[in-house]
């Protein structure tokens, strides 16, 4: 198995396609939308077969795949109209073993709202994507990425939120979940245990534990141990994100490639085989430059795992 894989998020700069055509609410008419599905679907094809060429197992599917999917505008049950291409893109990730995940916005989904609209949005969407991971045939190695949320109108009463939401939500709202730290709210001492209660994974990203450190601070071989600890007991295969921050944005932003001392950094902190989703503004094209610079991954060892702090 190999010790490490990359992957990249949604687009393809290299096809100049993204799979995320939408509209706006005004224009969503039944047909504009399933127009938008079946050109959202051809295009993903397309990017999952381009990746099943170039090697590529880890990718990240735009929310917007199928438009406004978990807005009251959309009434459509769009999953009844495409089985078909559904079947044949998960065969092509299926075949080539490639891990496909979505990662709805904050404002998308997220936990710790006090609100009964915003909880009932989150848990539309989590819905959807589930079920758009569930006619590709992925496993549970397959997740929705999902932030905590904000912390109004104290922490305290947002993390207990959090707590109670996971607890309501439906099993196919629930069961693809990956919870993550965040670079301005949420640290990931503080996410790490919410994750492990309800037994999900912590999916631990490096960059938002250096802008948005724990105290106290916990270096990155801790970090990945932490996350390793919510994977490897579910039977699964660790994740985590690799991001640079980019040198004239404010702290967070991520940079068009990944700075090579972060990708060495990453790397050497791995303790078992595990995946990175590169997250930068080149998309594939930061994988491609990645593989040009990077060790070759039969030369890196894993460690001996051990166990979380």
């Amino acid at each position: 198995m190999e010790t490490f894989r990359l992957g990249y998020v949604a687009q393809s700069l290299s096809l100049k396609i993204g799979a995320s055509h939408t509209c706006r609410v005004a224009n969503a008419t039944p047909a504009r939308l399933l127009d938008l599905v079946a050109q959202n679907l051809a295009e993903l094809e397309q990017i999952l077969l381009f990746n099943e060429k170039h090697g590529i197992q880890v990718f990240r599917i735009g929310s917007g795949l199928v438009p406004l999917a978990s807005h009251p505008v959309n009434e459509l049950r769009w999953w009844r109209h495409f089985p078909r291409d559904f079947d044949r893109i998960g065969e092509i990730a299926r075949r080539s073993g490639q891990r496909l995940s979505l990662h709805p916005s904050p404002a998308g989904a997220s936990l710790a709202s006090a609100r009964p609209e915003v909880r009932e949005a989150a848990e539309k969407e989590l819905l959807y994507a589930t079920r758009v991971l569930d006619m590709l045939g992925q496993g549970p190695e397959a997740r929705v990425v999902l932030h905590v949320g904000g912390a109004a109108p104290d922490r305290l009463t947002a993390m207990v939120a959090a707590h109670r939401m996971l607890d309501a939500l439906p099993d196919d709202a629930r069961r693809r979940i990956a919870i993550e730290h965040d670079d301005r709210t949420w640290s990931a001492r503080e996410v790490f245990p919410l994750a492990r209660e309800h037994g999900l994974p912590f999916l631990a990203d490096p960059l938002h534990n250096a802008v948005l450190p724990s105290d106290p601070v916990v270096p990155i071989a801790e970090l990945f141990r932490m996350a390793n600890s919510t994977w490897l007991p579910l039977g699964l295969r660790p994740k985590h994100h690799l991001a640079s921050q980019r040198p004239d944005g404010p702290p967070g932003a991520h940079a068009d490639y990944i700075d090579p001392k972060d990708y060495r950094d990453a790397v050497a902190a791995l303790e078992v085989p595990s995946d990175f989703m590169i997250e930068a503004k080149q998309k594939d094209l930061a994988l491609f430059e990645l593989r040009r610079t990077r060790l070759e991954p039969a030369k890196v060892k894993p460690k001996r795992a051990r166990a979380a702090a």
